[in-house]
C-alpha cells in the first residue's frame, strides 16, 4: 500500500463526496473495481487502526480529512 498511498487516499476521498466506484474510476484511469479495493482497503485500515499498526503517513492523511469535518 505504501507506494501509492496518494492513490488509495484519492479514492477514499472522492468515495467521501458521494461518488460511485465507476465515477471514480473514470476520474482515476482505473475500473470501478480498483476503485472500490482502494477505497475499501483505507475504511478498513481506519476501522482496525487500533488493533494494528498503520504506517504514519496514513495517520496524518486521517488527521488532515478529520480535521475538515
Amino acid at each position: 500500500m505504501a507506494r501509492n498511498l496518494k492513490r488509495y487516499y484519492q479514492a477514499w476521498e472522492l468515495r467521501r463526496k458521494n461518488l460511485t466506484f465507476k465515477e471514480i474510476g473514470k476520474i482515476m484511469g482505473i475500473t470501478g473495481s480498483r476503485a472500490a479495493v482502494l477505497s475499501n482497503h483505507v475504511d478498513f485500515k481506519i476501522k482496525y487502526q487500533k488493533q494494528w499498526r498503520i504506517s504514519n503517513e496514513l495517520k496524518e492523511l486521517i488527521k488532515k480529512y478529520f480535521k475538515k469535518i
